[in-house]
């Protein structure tokens, strides 16, 4: 009878054990790792207050946003990013944001986050609403984004500089 309760311990543990093993293997983030950076993924940072400090240190300014397709907005760099605005709380003239600069748009009017997130050299672009959907995937080529980004006068490709 002792030698069955042992036996039985021992399938427990190794069921348990086993099981534990597949789940923690089946993690999104170990099969994809880029999944760190999907709309949901950024959505999930955007959200995230404590990472961010608004323009200006100002989290209660709107600006109108009357020179973008956006509407008004706030806008809020992370750590990286707003360690890099010297210039009167803007980036200086020619310089560049560091790879993990994380810059956010939110939209109060329709709960819109427009963000982009610097990594290896690039923009990743994406719009996603409060609710999850999605406007604009960051899976997508960025040409719609940059196309506006891209004028004149802009800072590493944020242009609200320009206005604001």
């Amino acid at each position: 009878m002792h030698h069955s309760k042992i036996k039985i311990l021992v399938v427990s543990f190794v069921a348990v054990f086993t099981a534990t093993v597949l789940f923690s293997c089946r993690k999104d983030i170990g099969v994809n790792p880029l999944l760190a950076y999907s709309d949901k993924a950024l959505l999930d940072s955007a959200k995230n207050e404590a990472a961010f400090t608004y323009y200006k240190n100002s989290p209660s300014s709107v600006y109108s946003g009357t020179n973008g397709p956006h509407g008004a907005f706030k806008l809020k760099f992370n750590k990286i990013a707003y360690a890099a605005l010297t210039d009167n709380g803007k980036l200086p003239v020619g310089q560049q944001f560091p790879n993990g600069s994380f810059i956010v748009k939110e939209i109060p009017s329709n709960g819109l986050y427009a963000m982009m997130y610097k990594r290896e050299g690039s923009w990743i672009w994406s719009e996603v609403y409060n609710d999850g959907s999605i406007l604009y995937s960051a899976s997508k080529d960025p040409a719609v984004c940059t196309s506006c980004h891209s004028q004149s006068g802009h800072r590493d490709l944020v242009v609200s500089f320009n206005f604001y």
